[in-house]
């Protein structure tokens, strides 16, 4: 008899495994966007096993009024030096057309020499400063993905699709680092977590350096007219939306955070809620593409909200570890679908001069809405229960509210035109 496993022998993550490096494959339609795609998997994967680290060190290993302290500072740390560093990164990315790929070089190798010198000084006060500048250059692999998604945009896919193919192989690799962080921190413990988010953050430097980029100087005027573009009324009402969001997946992540230390489910509890928000992000890039076909992206934006209201608004009203899953996985799936609309309205909008600063400013945008959403459960402690319900309201008045600049906007236009 053979000894060869049939596929049944097969164990679960292999199978998974094997088809997520097939999937990323069938991704890749051009070389230049597959080495993208692989800088974004990394990138994740490094994240996912930084946040497990932290959340087992300086979250659950302390009492909780302690750690309510400890998060609010690193929340204070994470949005403070924001108003001097996006305007500045936002000005040299859109000067120099070269910048794109030194950027997200110059992040990658960044991300890796601090997680290492995190794995050696987790239990001192530099915790803090290397997490925000672990954070920081995180934040700016995210604004230059977005400003240089266009440039290696294949022939025959949307900008939608490949911000949904971006999603999803990011959530892919969040998934994947999560689950080798938990083996890691429970066999061994998070400083050897950390060692390998430095060696995943190194080998991204890879395909970073091989990413083609145009080079010389942008001329001014261009470079202004772009940024005008950024401003107009549709980006706003997107960038609005986009915002609200971010504020309720932060109160949300953290309001279910402590909830979980009252009920005793540690670092374990958290992982799990972090896989299915993870988990809810892949599936709502899986939407976000076929929602595409049937509706603009600024109707994706309505539907990510109206859903996410709905579901928080029933698990409030029966509440339970299992349920507060089900909501996170219905606020990921939000979210993820939400962003990808989002991301593909500000780069329709906003020529390339401008792309740059336009996300260099709406990610700074969506941190400082994320952090102001965390800070409610840290300052405000409320039942689980209640912090759901106020989920579901907030999502539905910020899509009712959408509708309604949207609907305003179109009425003047009309009005406009009329009168021409």
């Amino acid at each position: 008899m053979s000894s060869t496993p049939n596929a049944a022998d097969e164990p679960l993550l292999a199978i998974v495994f094997r088809r997520a490096v097939r999937n990323l494959r069938n991704e890749a339609v051009t070389p230049e966007f597959g080495r993208l795609l692989v800088l974004q998997a990394a990138g994740a994967a490094g994240d996912a096993l930084i946040a497990l680290a932290l959340a087992g060190s300086l979250f659950f290993s302390v009492p909780e009024a302690t750690a309510r302290g400890k998060v609010a500072l690193y929340l204070a740390l994470t949005v403070a030096p924001f108003a001097v560093v996006s305007p500045l990164l936002a000005r040299v990315l859109d000067r120099h057309r070269a910048s794109l790929r030194w950027a997200l070089v110059i992040a990658s190798a960044g991300r890796g020499v601090l997680a290492w010198m995190l794995a050696t000084r987790l239990e001192t006060l530099y915790l803090f400063p290397l997490a925000f500048g672990i954070l920081l250059f995180s934040k700016v692999t995210l604004i230059v993905r977005g400003a240089v998604l266009p440039h290696l945009l294949p022939e025959s896919r949307s900008l939608v699709q490949a911000g949904a193919a971006l999603s999803r192989v990011s959530a892919l690799g969040g998934i994947a680092g999560g689950l080798l962080g938990l083996a890691l921190i429970k066999l061994f413990s998070p400083r050897v977590d950390l060692l390998l988010a430095a060696l995943v953050y190194g080998l991204a430097t890879l395909p970073a350096l091989r990413l083609p980029m145009k080079r010389g100087r942008r001329p001014e005027h261009e470079r202004l007219g772009a940024q005008a573009r950024a401003r107009s009324v549709a980006v706003r009402q997107a960038g609005a939306a986009a915002a609200g969001m971010r504020m309720l997946v932060g109160f949300l992540v953290f309001d279910l955070a402590f909830a979980l230390r009252r009920e005793h489910f540690s670092s374990v509890g958290l992982g799990l809620l972090i896989g299915s928000a993870t988990l809810g992000g892949l599936v709502g890039a899986l939407v976000a593409p076929r929602l595409r076909r049937v509706m603009r992206e600024e109707g994706i934006l309505v539907a990510a909200l109206m859903v996410a209201g709905v579901t928080a608004l029933i698990v409030g009203q029966m509440f339970s570890p299992f349920s507060a899953g089900v909501l996170v996985f219905a606020v990921g799936v939000s979210s993820g679908a939400l962003k990808v609309a989002f991301d593909a309205i500000v780069q329709r909008e906003t020529p390339e001069g401008g792309r740059g600063w336009a996300f260099a400013r709406f990610e700074s945008l969506l941190q400082l809405a994320w952090v102001f959403g965390a800070l409610i459960p840290l300052l405000i402690p409320l039942s689980s229960g209640a912090g759901a319900i106020a989920v579901g309201f907030a999502a539905n008045i910020l899509a009712l509210v959408f509708l309604l600049g949207r609907h305003r906007v179109r009425s003047g236009s009309i009005r406009g035109q009329t009168a021409d």
